[in-house]
């Protein structure tokens, strides 16, 4: 990757492991001090106001990322781009009014059905923590579309230390309705960076209206499809087939399985403004093979090891961590930590075709994808709970990879690509194994960091002898390398020689 890109990305990542680091620390909270069916509580509110936010956003934000870099290189100024982030606000706002509204009404005259034994406190909380989600998350989008993510970074960590304190506070003194309250405050900062935008003048900046309805239009199919069946309608089935406890654990295994998801997630969420801006100073289709390869190379080797190697630590942590009620849900969170490598390859390509302006075919897919979660879900949940659930998710997102990678052209062969995944694969399944084996040697905390440990140097130990790392990948990590600190740099350099010893 350039030198922008991987800054951003860097920048981006950084944002993304304090997300990380806040949600599961209030996760951990909630499940210690409130147990299981507390816990399902707050994860199903979560994955209600997830949901309501994405479909809220109407593809304002992917369009915001594709476009805001076109503007730029058309020579419209910072303010105007301003403007045109403030004009295409406006239906995300209609958007979630209505859909609050609509969510009211029906709470109003179903309270009865709520989820929740204290439900107006709840239903309230609830609301007012999509809204703030809702507008707030439009500011990430055009921050990232600016290229300002250092911006980015200090409203996450704002946002972070407001949630944590909030999240533990409320959960102490006022427990469920406080906890919820505390992840709904937690959105403040970026609902804040949402209302200067909305108050700007609106710009159009030369964008067609139809063309921006068209494009959002099937990224509005795309994201409410996306948002109601593939981000975690488990969670609607387990309530419904196995109780809000079983929510509760899944949840437990959601969070844990975080750990292998949301640092890749972040360091691809400058992309779709890289592919783009790469397309329009090529004027062309594709782009070659090279690019893309330094893309996957460099999330895989993050995203593999941390996926199978937390699937075989999974229901050692679990207990270590949430505590021995919470053991259930090990079976889980190894097969969710399988997961993450489909998704975050999958977002790779998402936002590569949504660069060509392929939303269409990726919507399509989205729809196969979403029938097979429902189909699987209707299938397995109710004869296997969670491991069910958990299982039909990694099918849905290895059937989206697999469809996706079928429509992608690029200048240039795969074969090196695909060669090179192969290895960084084949090394972080013996760093699953050796963890694997540690923790089943060794009990408790002494078991995990021996494992973790083992693992590691394992993983780079196969690197070397597979020899998966690239001289122009090594070339990246050596400059990175040399603008560590001065006491950490050593420890890099030893690690970049362990890689790739002859490189060096």
């Amino acid at each position: 990757m350039t030198k922008g890109i991987m800054a951003n990305s860097v920048l981006n990542a950084a944002a993304g492991l304090t997300l990380l680091a806040t949600g599961f620390a209030c996760s951990i909270i909630a499940a210690r001090l409130l147990g299981p069916e507390a816990n399902g509580i707050i994860a199903f509110s979560l994955w209600l106001t997830t949901t309501g936010a994405l479909i809220a956003e109407l593809g304002a934000g992917v369009t915001l990322l594709r476009i805001l870099p076109q503007l730029k290189g058309n020579g419209y100024s910072a303010e105007e781009r301003l403007g045109f982030a403030a004009y295409l606000l406006q239906p995300t706002i209609l958007a979630t009014v209505i859909l609050l509204a609509g969510y009211a009404a029906y709470y109003w005259d179903a309270e009865r059905l709520h989820w929740a034994g204290d439900a107006s406190e709840v239903i309230a909380i609830t609301g007012v923590f999509f809204v703030l989600q809702s507008l707030g998350a439009y500011s990430k989008n055009y921050l990232i579309g600016e290229q300002q993510v250092g911006a980015f970074l200090r409203i996450t960590v704002a946002s972070s230390v407001l949630q944590l304190a909030t999240v533990l506070a409320g959960a102490i003194f006022f427990g469920v309705s406080g906890a919820l309250a505390g992840f709904a405050i937690g959105q403040l900062p970026m609902f804040i960076a949402t209302l200067r935008i909305a108050i700007a003048r609106k710009n159009s900046c030369g964008v067609g209206l139809s063309a921006l309805i068209s494009s959002s239009l099937v990224l509005s199919i795309e994201l409410i499809n996306s948002s109601i069946f593939l981000n975690r309608i488990e969670l609607l089935f387990l309530q419904r087939y196995w109780g809000i406890e079983a929510v509760g654990f899944y949840a437990v295994g959601l969070s844990l399985a975080n750990l292998a998801l949301q640092l890749p997630v972040q360091l691809s969420g400058s992309l779709l403004p890289y592919y783009s801006e790469q397309m329009h100073a090529r004027a062309s289709d594709k782009l070659p093979v090279e690019v893309f390869a330094g893309v996957a190379r460099s999330i895989a080797y993050i995203t593999l090891p941390m996926s199978f190697g937390l699937a075989a630590i999974a229901p050692e942590l679990v207990v270590t961590i949430f505590g021995q009620p919470f053991a259930p849900s090990g079976g889980m969170v190894a097969l969710l930590s399988l997961t993450a490598a489909p998704y975050v390859f999958m977002q790779i390509c998402t936002q590569y075709l949504y660069s060509l302006d392929r939303a269409r075919e990726r919507t399509v897919i989205g729809v196969i994808a979403s029938f097979i979660m429902v189909v699987g879900c209707l299938v397995a949940v109710p004869l296997y709970g969670g491991e069910g659930a958990a299982l039909v998710r990694f099918l849905a997102f290895t059937a989206m990879c697999l469809l996706m990678v079928r429509r992608m052209e690029f200048e240039g062969s795969t074969r090196g690509m695909l060669i090179n995944l192969a290895k960084v694969t084949v090394a972080a399944i013996l760093c699953a194994i050796t963890a694997y084996g540690f923790v089943q040697a060794l009990n408790g905390v002494a078991g995990l960091v021996s494992a973790i440990i083992a693992g590691a140097l394992a993983y780079g130990v196969a690197l070397r002898l597979l020899k998966a790392v690239p001289a122009e990948d090594i070339e990246v990590l050596q400059k990175i390398a040399a603008r560590l600190p001065a006491r950490i740099n050593p420890i890099a350099t030893q690690a970049l020689a362990l890689l790739a010893p002859r490189r060096m």
